[in-house]
């Protein structure tokens, strides 16, 4: 969901010409933060558990403004994040079932 930047190549008299620069890649499954072991390590260090579940989901990815997470939303937030990335869960998914 990134966007295209469009910069100057720099070349003398190429002010026109253009190259696009590639959109920030979505981290693969296997790339994501293991959550559980983060957590823990995270309490052993002295946090407290609402400050280490709000680290572990800044670390994700996931806002933390005004908001407190718990260990369990954190995982649940990435596998719906993961389900959409993959196509498998969409904007009409979830809703109210159609009336008939």
């Amino acid at each position: 969901m990134g966007l295209l930047a469009a910069a100057p190549t720099g070349e003398p008299g190429s002010a026109a010409t253009t190259r696009t620069a590639p959109a920030p890649a979505v981290p693969a499954a296997t790339d994501l933060v293991r959550t559980r072991a983060t957590y823990r390590q995270l309490l052993t260090k002295g946090l407290a558990p609402e400050e280490a579940a709000n680290l572990t989901a800044m670390m994700c990815g996931i806002p933390v403004a005004d908001v407190h997470w718990s260990l369990h939303q954190i995982n649940q937030m990435l596998f719906m994040r993961e389900l959409a990335r993959t196509g498998r869960f969409g904007h009409a998914d979830g809703g109210t079932p159609p009336t008939r």
